[in-house]
């Protein structure tokens, strides 16, 4: 049964998989593993860097399926025994109840080689496995069409942007994030989001597209269909590396930090493989990779800086966390859950 639900994982994620990239280009074996990324830039760099690195350190496979952190929560819990994943990847929102309902087990740092390489205020406080990149939260647009860079989240709100805002729904850590800090400008607080679903209701009509994830929203640029958003910088920065007309602006209230973590699902089928992937996936070598042009994405190991396109919005993490906005998902995570249902059914176009 196990062996059959990962070959159907396996056989779907090798569609998606780039043709270079040594992810599930045969049947499983018994020397490979299943992890999550999420969709966009970030499965990208995980399948040109960490699948290649992962098997030079390992001799092993692994494959890659691209998936919302929610969603990676509800597959796990329907089948906890045979688990479809080895790793999962969380924003620290979907860890919260990751952690909560059991699924995800402690990280054995003794046993680690990685793990003295990062940070104190990368490592969880309980336990469980650290930060092994940190994304920022800002406004994409096309500054072929927007020449004055958007300077505040209400600038998507100006009338002559009407048709050519796109924004994602509450079930991302961006859209949560945004919905947030929209909050926060409109009178409310982190608990009582009502204020920034009437602003919302008001932004509709500038509204030309509502994307299913971070990485379908960046697309959208490359398709013309938008000419401002809010997104990832590591999406802005692999677009704009690909020739798109696209740039990132921070807002003058800070951009949001996101930290994000490779966990171990209780019940994953080697956990030996699964230690030395995220051994990999912590290692300088693999984080100088994603660190690298075009994948932009800010590293968590302490011997790994920033270099290149990453230095025009930090000097380093540390300055990236100091600078901006570290959201507290303890006081609204459990809440994620009725916002996205109501976004889902109110925030139409």
């Amino acid at each position: 049964m196990i062996l059959s639900r990962r070959r159907l994982l396996a056989t779907a994620a090798a569609a998606l998989a780039a043709p270079h990239v040594m992810t599930s280009s045969r049947a499983r074996a018994a020397t490979s593993i299943v992890a999550t990324t999420y969709p966009g830039s970030f499965d990208e760099a995980f399948r040109a860097v960490m699948g290649p690195a992962f098997q030079k350190a390992s001799g092993a496979d692994v494959t890659f399926t691209p998936l919302l952190g929610v969603d990676q929560i509800g597959k796990i819990q329907a089948s906890r025994n045979a688990p479809p994943f080895d790793v999962v990847l969380f924003d620290e929102g979907p860890l919260i109840p990751a952690i909560a309902s059991g699924v995800i087990e402690k990280f054995p740092t003794e046993a680690s080689k990685s793990f003295a390489q990062i940070p104190q205020p990368f490592r969880h406080p309980d336990g469980y496995a650290p930060v092994i990149t940190v994304q920022l939260i800002g406004i994409a647009y096309n500054p072929k069409k927007i020449t004055t860079p958007p300077t505040s989240w209400e600038d998507l709100w100006k009338p002559e942007y009407k048709g050519r805002v796109g924004i994602t729904g509450m079930g991302s850590s961006l859209g949560t994030a945004f919905m947030v800090e929209i909050v926060k400008l409109n009178g409310g607080s982190e608990t009582n989001l009502e204020p920034a679903f009437e602003a919302i209701k008001k932004l509709l009509p500038n509204v030309g597209a509502i994307a299913a994830s971070p990485g379908a929203l960046a697309t959208l640029f490359q398709q013309g269909e938008i000419d401002i958003a809010f997104n990832f910088w590591n999406n802005v920065a692999l677009l704009a590396a690909k020739g798109v007309d696209i740039a990132f602006a921070k807002p003058k209230s800070g951009a949001v930090i996101i930290r994000s973590s490779a966990q171990i699902v209780k019940n994953n089928q080697d956990p030996k493989l699964v230690l030395d992937y995220l051994d990999t996936v912590m290692s300088a070598e693999a984080q100088k990779g994603i660190e690298a042009a075009p994948w932009v994405m800010m590293p968590t190991n302490k011997n790994v800086a920033l270099t290149g396109a990453n230095l025009t919005v930090a000097k380093s993490v540390d300055d990236l966390i100091a600078s901006n906005v570290l959201l507290d998902w303890t006081k609204f995570q459990h809440m994620r859950g009725e916002w996205i249902t109501r976004f889902n059914k109110d925030v139409k176009i």
